[in-house]
Formats: structure tokens, sequence, C-alpha cells
């Protein structure tokens, strides 16, 4: 994976079908942290199963553990120029400010710190609360460009109407969006403004939190079981639900895990938008399972019945809370 011209300001995928790795799970939210270890071998198997673009955040993070840590850990065993890294400055953790300058340049300083780097290749706004927040962190992105602290900046949940006046104040390269099968809402309204500005989504989730592995049973013992998909009527209707996704998965000889990685591929090439999906995960063997969907072909007739099938989704991709932070929150007062 690699970078377009700077003039460009977007994130070019090299080929098609290009695969990051979503870090968070290795230390924050999904159960108990790995040991640095086991997480490195995680990261090392991935760099070698050629996906080479690492997501992490400030805000991933068990105590003192910080996911950036980790992860930085591992990159210095490989060449500099072989990846790329995206971090995320979290307006909440700051008093949901970015307006001044020194504050969010510190927390950048203390990011790269973490993750023993000059500079991160992409630099994102983790959940802006208004367009003027949204703005001021396109200026400080400028800046941070301008020292050589940051390559390119990205948004994390935001409206495309305030996308537009972002990239025009300095160029965004990508949007990190939840994007799966049965999450579908920045189709309408996101996604055209990013294939219009050239502007690459990276899809966070796009396994709907582990509900399209076909592997859930049951609510797991962490943040999603206050979930709403997997509150018990709904996590029944959804397992019921992927049940006839991997019928179909099955008759491809695929797991549904990967078919619905492909269906994300034919979804974005069939919107006219490039997509680098970021499944996250802390076993190798599901690690070279999602790297192995790039190989799957998707018929049209497949997309249909997927769709069709992943309507019936049930409940909402967040709960109240998560929601307030969501980009779809912004979209009347865009």
């Amino acid at each position: 994976m690699g970078f377009a011209s700077e003039s460009q300001g977007k994130m070019a995928v090299a080929g098609s079908g290009t695969l990051g790795f979503g870090a968070m799970g290795l230390t924050a939210f999904y159960g108990e942290a790995l040991s640095d270890e086991a997480a490195c071998d995680v990261l090392k198997a991935c760099y070698e199963g050629g996906c080479r673009h690492f997501d992490t955040a400030e805000v991933y993070k068990s105590g003192e553990n910080y996911n950036e840590r980790v992860v930085g850990k591992f990159l210095k065993t490989v060449e500099r120029e072989s990846y790329t890294v995206a971090t995320k400055y979290m307006p909440s953790l700051w008093s949901e400010d970015c307006s001044d300058f020194e504050k969010v340049r510190a927390s950048l300083v203390a990011s790269l710190e973490r993750l023993g780097l000059d500079y991160v290749d992409l630099y994102y706004a983790h959940r802006v609360m208004s367009l003027e927040m949204a703005l001021n962190f396109a200026e400080c992105g400028k800046k941070f460009i301008k020292e050589g602290l940051v390559k390119r900046i990205g948004y994390s949940e935001i409206t495309g109407d305030w996308l537009k006046k972002c990239h025009a104040v300095t160029p965004v390269a990508c949007v990190q969006q939840e994007w799966s099968l049965i999450t579908r809402s920045l189709e309408d309204e996101l996604v055209p403004v990013c294939r219009d500005l050239g502007i690459t989504i990276v899809a966070y989730s796009p396994l709907g939190r582990n509900l399209l592995t076909g592997v859930v049973t049951e609510p797991p013992n962490d943040w999603r079981k206050n979930h709403p998909r997997y509150e018990p009527e709904n996590l029944k209707k959804n397992i019921d639900m992927v049940k006839q996704v991997k019928a179909l998965a099955d008759t491809k000889g695929c797991t549904p895990a990967q078919l619905s990685l492909a269906w994300l591929f034919s979804k974005a090439k069939d919107l006219g938008v490039s997509v680098i999906p970021i499944p996250g995960t802390t076993k190798i063997t599901n690690l070279n399972s999602n790297l192995a969907a790039t190989d799957i072909t998707i018929e049209p007739s497949d997309m249909t019945l997927l769709e069709n099938l992943a309507s019936q989704v049930a409940g909402q991709r967040g709960n109240e809370d998560y929601m307030k932070r969501a980009f779809e929150a912004h979209l009347t007062s865009s």
C-alpha cells in the first residue's frame, strides 16, 4: 500500500483489494490485552502476509498500556518506507478542543514518541462534534504537514458536507468510517463526496464487530454486550441472518467473513470509491483468513442476495451514547 502524490493529498491503494490492519483489539476493548510478544507476532504475520497499513489511536489503551506503544515496538523491526501507519487525535480527551494548536501538537508528539517515529503517514481527528472543530483540525493538520510531523490528514465519523469544507482548507486523504455488509449508512451522503474528491474510505468494523464471522453464538463479555445488535432478541435474529450468509459462503468454498470482505471491495468498486478495510484480530489464523478474502470473486447476483439478507439486520450500529458521536448525528446540521 502506498500514497498518491502530496499535491493530490490522497491515499492510494497499491493494486485492488488491499487490506489494512486495525490494531485496537490487541490492547483494548475486546477482552484481555495480548502480551507485547503475542501482539508483535500478529503484526509480523500481518506484515509478512502483505498487509502494510496499520491503524492505531491515542485512545486505544488498557490502563497505561498504549496500543501505539505496542504497534511502535513492532514497527522498529521493519523498514520505515515499507509500511504506512495512522493514528488519531481524540478531541474528547482534550475538552473537545481542536482550536489550540499547541495542545493538538502536544498530543501528536506524544503519539509519535509512543510509536517511536518522526512522522505518521496519516493523522485523523477521531470524532469531531462540530464543523468548527473539524475546520480547526484541518488548520492544525496543514501546519503539521509543513513541519513534517504528518504526511496527510483524515477524519473519523464526519459528514460529507463537513468533509468538503475541510478538504478546501487542506486536502483530506482518508475518512475512517464504519462500513460493512450490515452497516451502510455512509453510502448515500458520504461516499459520493469521497468519490468526487478522490478520498479513500478506511472501513473500520468491516466484519460487523465479529457478527459477520459466523462464530458468534452469545453476547461477548466486553463492551459489545451493550451493543444493540448483541441484545438477546436482536442477536438471535442476526445469528439467523448470518447463517444464510454462511450458506452462500459455503457454496463458494469460503467463510462468511471472507465473503463479507469480498462484498465490501465489490461495493466500493461499484460506487467508484477506494476502500481499505481494516479488520482486526488477535489470532493469526483469522488474520490469514482475512487476507485470503482478496482472492474471492463475487458476482452481481451474490451482491443482490447478500444485500437482501443484510437488510434484515436487527439493531443500530451503536448504542445511544455511541450514536451521539457518530456522523449520522450531524447530518441534519450539515
